[in-house]
């Protein structure tokens, strides 16, 4: 931010002989010559006259295209001229000899401070998300105690904007973003220091697809026939289920309505027999089998299933 100073800039303190024309404090031209025994002090200023002091008194207004003129006693004297917004300029020990004339001019110097803004927002993100996620921005001031408040104004490139408009936080949606990247821009000013202090920044986030699914897969369908041959089928399905980690073998069986299958090979008995294969002859951990009865067929059927982690368990 601006602010506005007054110097006053010397540009010259010079002794010099009495000519034989003066000028006093009101600028007018004086054939008259200085007081016997008496010095002389000429004040000039640029670009308007100032109030002139010497010792402490006023003793009238400085000259402009020509130095108003004040006679002194020789010696040592203190000056001041008092310039815009209260700024003084203060000159100690200015000599007056007898008989010589001591000038003083000053110019007004108009210089411009320039002071640290009151914020420096760092705007912060993630660097990725999954499609669906939402992303929060946020914007940090690393100057401590704004002395006013911010506005913030933020955009969005892709997504869109969920929360958070005018604040130092906002949420975006990334719903159908895949692949995509969401720029956040915050525009970030006040209401005094704007103009030099105003902040356009922005940051980027990438949009990621979201893993697939898991999802389980048939291994084996098969219409009850003989124990053994209905153990050789049960093997294909159990060594795909002991290379997936963690995955289950989910078996439905379908219960048959022709006689022998309603009177010897019931659900109850394949379900056990089944079981007790797979745990104590093939060692399949019984926490990764789940054998379920399905709805009744002509013939008793088997249907087995490899349900990975995570994936939607099927349905008899």
């Amino acid at each position: 931010m601006r602010k506005i100073r007054y110097e006053f800039l010397l540009i010259a303190g010079l002794i010099m002989t009495l000519g034989a024309a003066t000028v006093f404090a009101d600028g007018k031209d004086s054939k008259k010559k200085a007081p016997k025994n008496m010095g002389t002090l000429s004040v000039k200023t640029s670009e308007i006259a100032y109030p002139v002091k010497i010792d402490g008194q006023y003793v009238g207004m400085s000259g402009v295209n020509s130095g108003a003129e004040f006679y002194l006693e020789p010696g040592f004297h203190t000056v001041e001229i008092e310039g815009p917004e209260g700024m003084t300029k203060k000159l100690e020990n200015v000599e007056i000899k007898k008989g010589l004339k001591n000038c003083i001019c000053l110019k007004t110097v108009t210089k411009m401070d320039y002071k640290a803004c009151p914020y420096d927002i760092r705007l912060e993100g993630p660097d990725n998300v999954l499609e669906g996620d939402l992303i929060t921005f946020s914007a940090f001031n690393q100057v401590p105690g704004a002395p006013v408040p911010l506005n913030y104004k933020w955009s969005v490139s892709n997504g869109s904007i969920t929360s958070g408009q005018g604040t130092s936080a906002i949420t975006v949606d990334t719903a159908g973003m895949r692949n995509k990247t969401v720029n956040a821009e915050l525009d970030v000013n006040d209401d005094v220091y704007s103009a030099q202090c105003r902040q356009v920044i922005n940051v980027p986030t990438g949009v990621t697809p979201p893993p697939d699914k898991p999802y389980a897969v048939q291994c084996d369908e098969f219409a009850s026939k003989a124990a053994d041959d209905d153990k050789a089928r049960l093997d294909n399905c159990v060594i795909q289920v002991q290379n997936s980690p963690d995955a289950q073998l989910y078996l439905i069986i379908y219960q048959g309505t022709d006689k022998i299958s309603t009177t010897r090979n019931t659900y109850d008995k394949l379900s056990k027999r089944a079981m007790d294969y797979l745990v104590n002859v093939r060692g399949l951990d019984p926490r990764r089998i789940q054998i379920v009865r399905g709805p009744d067929r002509a013939t008793t059927t088997y249907v087995m299933w490899i349900v990975p982690p995570g994936a939607r368990t099927p349905v008899p």
